[in-house]
């Protein structure tokens, strides 16, 4: 569509010039009036293109911010995971921090539960010699949307989650857009399933068309081999995801 806009300005562009030019040299007015029409439909096609670019460079300028937001929210993820880690050492259970750690906009716990929790299944999988995935949700295009509207939004996808994830499984709410799922005893293939289930769940709602995610996934211990940074592969995996568009489920690479 666009490569026919600029060939129908560039093509009128031309034979406007050209009328114009038998115009002057015949004295014809008529060849004039052929000039001025196709003079309107340059200009139009150039108008069209015009603002279809700047439609174009809005929509790229909303991408970078929340690829931006998403990654401080990343850097502040990572950062409470170490605090976390720090105090391991400290007898509160996770189960205790949990009677305070809870979102009441998502139904989930927050990200204070999820750092205790990480943190005990790493331990619990190598234990075990059993696989662990760590999956990142975040909803998609709600970068500039009010505190009500993204409450409401990962309210839905939180309820998608409880009811798609496993009793085993964990979710969390993650800073403002994102949510953490914790797969027990999961490989790869099993959290990209999980993921994509997620996702056409959403997609298959009455509000499908309005409200979609994005997902990163990372695995213990193909792509990372402790808490932090198992999280940390899968945010990486969620800002891939975000940079090659929405609505999509993206695997870390391998460590």
């Amino acid at each position: 569509m666009l490569d026919r806009r600029v060939g129908v300005s560039v093509v009128a562009a031309i034979a406007a010039l050209c009328a114009g030019v038998v115009a002057v040299a015949t004295s014809a007015a008529w060849w004039g009036v052929v000039a001025g029409g196709f003079g309107v439909v340059a200009g139009t096609a150039a108008a069209a293109l015009g603002g279809e670019a700047r439609t174009t460079s809005d929509s790229l300028r909303g991408a970078r911010r929340d690829i931006q937001r998403l990654s401080r929210e990343l850097d502040a993820l990572s950062a409470t995971l170490e605090e976390e880690l720090a105090r391991a050492t400290t007898p509160e259970s996770a189960r205790e921090k949990a009677e305070h750690a809870f979102d009441p906009a998502t139904g989930l716990y927050d990200e204070r539960y999820f750092a205790v929790l990480v943190q005990q299944q790493v331990a619990a999988a190598r234990r075990s010699l059993r696989p662990l995935s760590v999956v990142i949700f975040e909803v998609d295009g709600l970068g500039d949307a009010d505190e009500a509207t993204r409450a409401q939004a990962l309210g839905v996808v939180g309820d998608v989650l409880r009811r798609t994830l496993r009793e085993s499984d964990s979710a969390c709410r993650l800073g403002e857009l994102m949510i953490g799922a914790i797969l027990e005893d999961t490989p790869e293939s099993g959290a990209v399933w999980a993921a994509e289930r997620v996702r056409g769940t959403l997609l298959g709602s009455p509000i499908g068309d309005a409200l979609t995610v994005s997902a990163g996934v990372a695995c213990y211990p193909s792509h990372a081999l402790g808490a932090a940074e198992l999280v940390g592969q899968s945010g990486r995996a969620l800002e891939e995801a975000r940079k090659r568009g929405a609505d999509r489920v993206e695997i870390a690479p391998e460590a």
